[in-house]
């Protein structure tokens, strides 16, 4: 991968890998105060000094620790966990770099190819998981999201992010890519497509599984952890449209076309109850992950964030999940006039005994 300046440093970056698990249903942050033997504190997205106001704000501030740093391979990872009360765990692996920009661009994309970060968040989730068990509510195997960061705070002559594009498109492409070869630069242009400038010397790039970011510390890890957020929210998502599959299946599984037999409509009533706990859980939980973060404010933070939803595609997610849900609306529905009509049925059996029980008693009176 040549590019036009060979010469370029990176005086101060980080390669990060965030990885997001859905745990539990939710988590009570409230009953947490350490993990790891770190203090647990709330996590506020602080904006630029100059955004008003200078935050974005969380209802409920997921919890924040730094714990002891993790080989991963030949290197050492800082790691950062991040607690969300909605049930996901994201663990954040940094690998801090300063050198030349070609090796920054070799060691994001051998980090992306290896599994050494991967087995880092692993053991870590372990680690985290065993310590919280007690604040999950109804957990869950975990569904699993990874994204990656390059990120460049400063390079040591500094440079304009139009001077950064023009020079180093192809090397951009590969960083946002993963790619070891050379882009064509049709595609490397593509790669590039979703990309954000506040001032002159700073750029963010984002695609679906991966980000460039050349900010200052400060606005670069407010963008972190917008994108942090976005992916929290797709890997809900994936909860729940498997939460509603499995759902879906257990029910096409029953047998269809049969008579109901006697008193099944007891067995029908608790389907139904089922599926209407199911249907308030979903809509309550994807509320409330939806609303988790209200971005104010700040248009520019606004931008990178729809981006980075529509790169991940929450939107059809959740318009699959709605789709999903009606379908289980319209089961619960069936299932529930099922059960009233199997109970009117056996409330005129009981009346029809109940006749001809006084039919019978009223025969055996008149011939006494």
């Amino acid at each position: 991968m040549r590019t036009q300046n060979q010469s370029v440093e990176v005086a101060s970056g980080a390669v990060r890998a965030f990885f997001l698990y859905d745990i539990a249903d939710t988590i009570d942050l409230r009953r947490l105060r350490t993990v790891g033997g770190e203090g647990l504190a709330p996590a506020h997205l602080r904006l630029r000094p100059h955004t008003s106001p200078a935050y974005l704000e969380f209802p409920t501030p997921p919890l924040v620790a730094r714990l002891l740093d993790e080989p991963v391979g030949e290197m050492t990872a800082e790691r950062r966990i991040k607690l969300f009360d909605y049930g996901v765990v994201s663990i954040r692996l940094s690998i801090p770099y300063s050198g030349p920009w070609q090796k920054f661009v070799r060691l994001a994309v051998a980090l992306r190819n290896s599994q050494d970060l991967s087995r880092a968040a692993e053991r870590t989730m372990a680690q985290v998981r065993a310590e919280i068990q007690d604040a999950l509510d109804d957990p869950h195997e975990p569904l699993i999201e990874d994204y990656f960061i390059a990120e460049v705070d400063r390079f040591a002559v500094p440079i304009s992010s139009a001077d950064l594009e023009g020079a180093h498109e192809a090397d951009l492409g590969a960083l946002i890519l993963g790619e070891t070869e050379p882009l064509s630069q049709p595609h490397a242009a593509s790669a590039l497509r979703e990309r954000f400038s506040y001032f002159t010397d700073d750029l963010t790039i984002v695609q679906w599984d991966a980000a460039f970011i050349y900010d200052r510390p400060e606005s670069a890890e407010a963008i972190g952890d917008i994108l942090e957020f976005a992916n929290s929210q797709l890997v809900e998502l994936r909860t729940y449209d498997a939460l509603l599959d499995r759902e879906l299946d257990n029910i096409y599984a029953m047998q269809p076309g049969r008579r109901m037999p006697s008193l099944l409509s007891r067995r029908a009533a608790e389907q139904a109850g089922s599926l209407r706990y199911l249907i308030v859980d979903v809509l309550e939980l994807t509320d409330r992950s939806s609303n988790a973060l209200k971005i104010i404010g700040d248009a520019y933070y606004a931008r990178i964030y729809r981006a980075a939803a529509a790169r991940l595609a929450l939107e059809e997610w959740q318009r699959q999940i709605d789709r999903k849900l009606n379908s289980v609306g319209e089961i619960y529905r069936f299932l529930n006039d099922q059960a009233r009509a199997g109970s009117g049925q056996f409330l005129e059996v009981v009346v029809i005994v109940l006749i001809v029980i006084e039919v019978v008693i009223g025969v055996l009176t008149l011939h006494r």
